[in-house]
């Protein structure tokens, strides 16, 4: 299956990557890496507390080492929304692992947000309201989305049904 590459899950806030990504990674027995998780684990404090005291670019730089140093071969991994702004990591998630961009329609991340809006880990990015924000986001993004991924998922209305359509992609992508 696919020589047992990692599989990577790109997109929004919201999308479903954390949740999606520990079921697929039962599913397949693969290691579960979390690219927020290991930040918060590594530097003691929330992304939301670092980025206040160190800014964006030194969150980003950080997210950029911590994802090319998880494992390229058996391991599901939840990335961070913002990591596509990044040349290199974009390149990883091109060559070295299969990616799914999980596009997700805004409204349906707004929702899902507003129901789990844990502001210490997904600090707000501008003044404006959730809403535009994510529309503005998703639109900033979504080519960079697409221009790393391996498969865009677009069905996300059950898990079992999105792990299927991601295994038959992986499968077929050897």
């Amino acid at each position: 299956m696919n020589a047992l590459k990692s599989i990577a899950l790109i997109g929004l806030r919201g999308s479903g990557k954390t949740s999606l990504g520990k079921l697929l990674s039962d599913t397949l027995a693969y290691a579960f890496c979390d690219t927020d998780e290991i930040f918060a684990e590594k530097e003691k404090q929330s992304i939301a507390e670092y980025v206040a005291q160190n800014g964006w670019n030194a969150f980003r730089e950080k997210e950029e080492q911590i994802l090319l140093k998880l494992p390229q071969n058996q391991a599901v991994i939840s990335c961070g929304g913002g990591i596509i702004l990044r040349e290199a990591n974009r390149k990883f998630l091109k060559q070295a692992v299969f990616t799914v961009f999980l596009d997700v329609p805004v409204d349906v991340l707004v929702t899902r947000l507003e129901k789990d809006m844990n502001m210490a880990q997904r600090p707000a990015f501008t003044e404006k309201s959730l809403a535009e924000e994510m529309q503005e986001l998703y639109a900033a993004r979504r080519a960079l989305y697409l221009d790393s991924c391996t498969y865009r998922l677009t069905q996300h209305t059950d898990m079992t049904e999105e792990i299927k359509l991601i295994l038959e992609q992986y499968s077929d992508k050897k």
